[in-house]
């Protein structure tokens, strides 16, 4: 009868020591979706006191792909019903990439086929489509895409001027573009205008300029833009600032992180979305907003 008990206890014992090796395991491995995978919670507060916390983990590469086929998250957008679509870049980060999209618990809901995204962190939600800007490396015009939400599949596609070169992007409407670019001791600020025809143009005249380079690291690397809550929303490594359409009432909030940002989006509540690289984390914040979009 010992020798039943002995075993029968030891069999338990092996049971519950399997599954928590299993449990660890999925823990590690990067690639499992995060709705079956427990993962910590963190929080982060800004200079101006918003905070925000883990929403959820997107997908992130396995340990072991190769650099050809490792997946770089880049950008982010959210349209009405929460829904998140997440940029993602192969290879040499400026060229082909794709969109994955979540719902607002973090489930996967549908990933694109390969699609030239450029870059990949210039997206956008508005009035039922998605934008995308693909500035890929090497080429003097530039394409804005027209996505499907729903397939992630191309539907038309317009040819931006050559005299600017995007870095990111946010739609005002569904026929206006303002994309942010980097240049010289700021940012210009410029809007492009979606037609009926292939080439999207802009008036030079429109052109806004801010002075005053932000980040925290050497580089000064643009990371995102939205538009929201009145105002436009442009990030770098370690500090956002939010500014009016006009240029004016610029405002500095310091992330006060280290790890390297890769898109901020707004809620249809105001609520801030923002993504850090490395773990693929996405913080949503806390409290509310006081606006809307």
């Amino acid at each position: 009868m010992k020798k039943k008990k002995f075993r029968f206890y030891a069999a338990v014992l092996s049971a519950f020591i399997g599954i928590y090796a299993l449990t660890l395991a999925a823990i590690a491995r990067p690639d499992v979706e995060a709705s079956t995978v427990s993962t910590p919670i963190h929080t982060l507060k800004f200079s101006n006191k918003v905070q925000v916390k883990t929403l959820f983990y997107p997908y992130r590469d396995p340990a072991k792909v190769s650099s050809k086929e490792a997946k770089g998250l880049q950008g982010i957008t959210v349209d009405n019903s929460s829904n998140i679509y997440l940029t993602y870049v192969t290879g040499d980060k400026y060229r082909y990439g794709y969109i994955y999209k979540y719902n607002k618990k973090g489930t996967l809901l549908k990933k694109s086929k390969r699609l030239t995204i450029g870059h990949g962190q210039a997206i956008s939600y508005k009035d039922g489509s998605l934008y995308q800007l693909a500035d890929v490396r090497g080429q003097s015009n530039y394409t804005l895409q027209k996505i499907n939400p729903n397939t992630l599949t191309v539907e038309r596609a317009w040819k931006v001027p050559s005299t600017i070169h995007p870095n990111v992007m946010a739609m005002q409407d569904r026929n206006t573009a303002i994309a942010i670019s980097k240049s010289g001791d700021g940012y210009d600020i410029n809007k492009i205008h979606l037609g009926a025809g292939k080439e999207a143009k802009r008036d030079w005249r429109e052109k806004i300029h801010i002075r005053g380079l932000i980040g925290k690291t050497p580089g000064k690397e643009i990371q995102g833009f939205a538009i929201g809550n009145g105002q436009y929303y442009l990030l770098s490594n370690g500090e956002y600032i939010t500014f009016k359409p006009d240029g004016t009432n610029i405002k500095s909030v310091l992330l006060n992180t280290k790890r390297e940002p890769e898109g901020i989006a707004i809620e249809k509540n105001g609520k801030i979305l923002i993504t850090f690289n490395k773990l693929n984390e996405v913080f949503i914040q806390e409290g509310p907003t006081g606006s809307k979009r």
